[in-house]
């Protein structure tokens, strides 16, 4: 029988102590989580005899090759009762105690019929679930919200912990290696913005009343039911051999490193703008707006800025923000949505426009749509830039140099150590800023990678997908100047909306300067 050295106060000794609702261990390679998660499953499987539990991946061959065979590894041979030993046949253990483990694998169904998909595990009602590798691809957030929905056992506890829940005890244990997908969004960020920043996002996973609402305590602060555990390979150094950890600290560098090693969640490779910091680049909505007009009173010039991406069947995408006398860009608003005319591009261009008690400015767009034809194609017929001139909308040639565009982003993005946050005065800030109403704006960034050719380098020409948020940007900076321009003047300035009242625009102003 193998032997797994647990310290005392480690990362997995403290996970393996959780009697959280939800559970997720992240971090390096070979940090112990799959092995902890087994560990865990047996030991639910022994203190709630005659439970029902779920072991799962997002493919059977994933399945059967890595966690069915660390669970055999730590499971001792006495507590099966059967077991079969074809991978191909039931993939069901039962335990000499009446507890049955399933081995299965994740999958939603009806998206070929493009009904309302439903996981494949709802047949069955569980005590508890593991599922190793949450952050493979084929797993998506619909698969966690459906199996939580199955956690409705009742079996009793037998073991001698007084925290545990006297039946259940409808726990789900995860493990996940750091990606930027759904599961850092959906359950790492938001218990990450809660300790690190004291925010509490809507995403956060935690105690409600009966209408849905969030429980706070008397100070304000919520109750999560999930908590999370991560940490480096080096962590799990006492069940590793220390050639092992040699080789891995040559192969990988820098940002691989970071992210593999480490275990660090901000770490990308291949990321067309690494810099890209939701924690520091998205803010406030209602915060950002507050200072847009708070700006609006005090400023006679304040600089607005649009940008335009034409889409059909794929999404169009229209930005709106505006640039304060420090030259920090601000996003503020706008729509991404596929399958829609030009008129209806239109319609939500000039409501938003109307929100925001402004005109509108020359709109920087996709240098296609001033070619025939709808995007640019060649045919006879009015251009898209024709046809919202018909309705009102100017544009101009956006800067379609994917390249140049992509520098002078991240210039924007970049911290730089003596610029202020115009909102909070905090030293150490960017240049650009998006309100955190524009999720698809954070999306794009998170998932905007540089092309990779046969044998794995990166290339210089980003992935052609869902980057019609990124391209606008790309457009409304086309005249924006370089931040070299900008920073040769260095100040202090007042810390803006904080020092004035909250006063309304009056409707009958209406200003904005070309950006």
């Amino acid at each position: 029988m193998p032997t797994f050295n647990l310290i005392e106060g480690s990362l997995q000794d403290r996970f393996l102590k959780s009697n959280a609702k939800i559970q997720l261990l992240g971090g390096g390679f070979a940090n112990g989580k799959t092995s902890v998660a087994c560990i865990k499953a047996l030991e639910l499987s022994r203190d709630y005899p005659c439970s029902n539990g779920l072991i799962a991946r997002s493919t059977y061959p994933k399945l059967n090759d890595t966690i069915r065979k660390e669970f055999l590894k730590w499971c001792p041979e006495n507590w099966i009762k059967s077991f079969p030993k074809s991978a191909n046949a039931s993939n069901t253990c039962t335990m000499t105690n009446g507890t049955t483990i399933n081995f299965r694998y994740i999958a939603q169904q009806g998206k070929a019929s493009g009904e309302a998909t439903t996981s494949n595990l709802l047949s069955a009602t569980y005590d508890w679930i593991v599922i190793d590798q949450m952050e493979d691809p084929e797993i998506v957030h619909k698969d966690f919200l459906d199996l939580l929905g199955r956690l409705r056992g009742m079996a009793r506890y037998e073991g001698n912990d007084p925290d545990m829940p006297l039946s259940g005890p409808r726990q789900m244990i995860l493990t996940c290696n750091p990606n930027r997908g759904w599961v850092y969004k959906k359950l790492v960020k938001p218990v990450h913005d809660l300790h690190n920043h004291g925010r509490i996002s809507p995403e956060l996973l935690c105690d409600t009343d009966a209408d849905g609402n969030m429980l706070l305590d008397a100070e304000g602060n919520p109750s999560p039911i999930i908590e999370i555990y991560e940490g480096s390979t080096y962590e799990n150094k006492d069940n590793l051999e220390p050639d092992f950890i040699k080789g891995l600290e040559a192969t990988y560098k820098g940002q691989m490193k970071d992210r593999f090693l480490l275990g660090l969640w901000a770490a990308y490779e291949g990321l067309v703008h690494p810099g890209f910091d939701e924690a520091v680049h998205v803010v406030d909505h209602a915060a950002m707006e507050r200072y847009y007009r708070q700006l609006r009173m005090k400023t006679k010039d304040l600089i607005i800025i649009e940008g335009y991406d034409y889409g059909l069947a794929v999404p169009y995408c229209y930005l709106f923000g505006f640039v304060d006398d420090l030259g920090n860009v601000f996003i503020m608003d706008g729509a991404y949505q596929p399958e829609q005319s030009v008129g209806e591009h239109a319609d939500t261009i000039k409501n938003i426009r109307e929100e925001y008690n402004c005109e509108g400015s020359i709109m920087w767009s996709d240098p296609a749509i001033f070619r025939r034809g709808p995007g640019g194609s060649k045919v006879v017929g009015k251009t898209v830039a024709d046809m919202l001139q018909d309705e009102g909308i100017r544009t101009q040639k956006g800067n379609n140099n994917i390249n140049n565009g992509i520098i002078k982003v991240n210039q924007y993005l970049n911290i730089h150590s003596m610029h202020q946050n115009p909102m909070t005065k905090n030293h150490g800030a960017p240049f650009l800023y998006i309100s955190d109403k524009l999720e698809f704006v954070a999306d794009e960034f998170n998932g905007y990678y540089w092309r990779r050719d046969t044998t794995g380098d990166i290339e210089d020409q980003p992935i052609d997908k869902n980057d019609h948020a990124m391209n606008t940007i790309k457009y409304m900076l086309s005249r924006r100047p370089a931040l070299s321009k900008i920073l040769k003047i260095k100040r202090d300035e007042p810390v803006g909306w904080f020092k004035w009242g909250e006063r309304e625009v009056r409707k009958d102003v209406r200003y904005a300067r070309h950006g």
